[in-house]
């Protein structure tokens, strides 16, 4: 079976979104799991040794001390996700850690950070301080590693929503973290939320967070959530699957509602027409995060921080960790992220 672990020693040239200057001393390389081609993380990874990266005019070095493992790392290394690797790549796309040298001036040596940028499964990855999210004195290095994907990406899908207190959402693969976070965000404004799931419901509710759980293996489910609200129809569907079951969900929706799509679990085209769309008057766009991003001002985004981080602090938004371990077990680590029963994040640690 292919190890993760190489001994090897290989000082990059400049590649991907990390420069990598030449270096052969090795008292200034750093460890990091590279892939060389695309497959499976178990299957291709390698623990090798790298040269430390310089960062670029307007760009901070940070020392990584956490990283969860989320299903986008997983897609990058299959070279299945929007951001293609170039080879050989630093796996890894979140982390939080300390500066350790600053090419900008808003960032100094020893604060601490999160953010969102290829090549953070290293002890040292350099980063353009415009991706970086400070991180406060009191949130663990569990928490503020999973700030800038789950956690932002919840909070705009629900704005996406457009509902208000009483109104009632729906969210497809219910189970799944980002759906998880949205119920957590809904209840504090009031709004009511069914999470769609596959499997025993029983088992997904405990990781849905929402006041109801059903399941779309049911034959007629679009029925039962109208029997679980009480007649009342959906404001919104933030929808990440796809495919036939989110046809099926437009019957459920009210006049004026919103559908957000931002996954396609289910590559299967959607039997959707114009009149369904017209004589209900609904909204159906796609979401990314960055594009998101890019449309909120600093005021908007600095607003969102700040109620996330209290969320985090009071507790009312857990962020859970179901293993930590250090860069050498990253096998076992992926191991245990495949583990369908896990409840929270598993963190890759420095």
């Amino acid at each position: 079976m292919p190890t993760i672990w190489s001994g090897q020693y290989v000082s990059l040239g400049r590649h991907g979104n990390n420069h990598f200057q030449p270096n052969n001393q090795r008292g200034s390389a750093m460890r990091a799991l590279v892939f060389q081609h695309a497959g499976e993380a178990e299957d291709v990874l390698q623990l090798s040794r790298h040269s430390i990266p310089d960062p670029m005019p307007g760009e901070v070095r940070v020392r990584v001390t956490a990283r969860p493992i989320q299903p986008a790392d997983r897609f990058f290394i299959r070279g299945q996700y929007r951001i293609k690797p170039t080879f050989p790549q630093i796996a890894g796309l979140e982390g939080t850690g300390v500066v350790d040298t600053s090419n900008d001036p808003a960032f100094h040596a020893g604060e601490r950070v999160a953010f969102r940028w290829s090549g953070t499964w290293a002890e040292y990855v350099t980063v353009p301080a415009a991706r970086l999210i400070r991180v406060p004195s009191d949130v663990s290095d569990d928490d503020a590693c999973q700030i800038a994907l789950n956690p932002i990406t919840a909070w705009a899908l629900l704005e996406g929503a457009q509902a208000g207190p009483g109104d009632w959402i729906a969210l497809t693969a219910g189970g799944s973290t980002v759906s998880a976070l949205i119920a957590l965000l809904a209840r504090a404004r009031g709004i009511r939320v069914i999470s769609l799931v596959r499997g025993d419901v029983a088992r997904m509710a405990t990781k849905s967070n929402a006041d109801i759980t059903l399941s779309v293996d049911e034959p007629d489910f679009p029925a039962s959530i109208l029997q679980a609200t009480e007649s009342v129809r959906i404001s919104a569907l933030l929808d990440s699957v796809g495919g036939a079951n989110t046809a099926k969900l437009f019957g459920v929706l009210r006049p004026g509602a919103r559908v957000v799509a931002y996954g396609a679990q289910d590559a299967s085209a959607i039997p959707v027409t114009n009149a369904m769309l017209v004589y209900q008057n609904l909204t159906w766009v796609g979401f990314g995060i960055d594009h998101w991003l890019g449309g909120i001002s600093a005021d908007q985004y600095n607003a969102m921080l700040t109620s996330l981080w209290q969320l985090i602090r009071s507790g009312s938004l857990p962020l859970p960790v179901a293993g930590r371990y250090p860069l050498e077990q990253a096998r076992e680590a992926l191991q245990a992220e495949s583990n369908p029963d896990r409840l929270g994040k598993v963190l890759l640690i420095t």
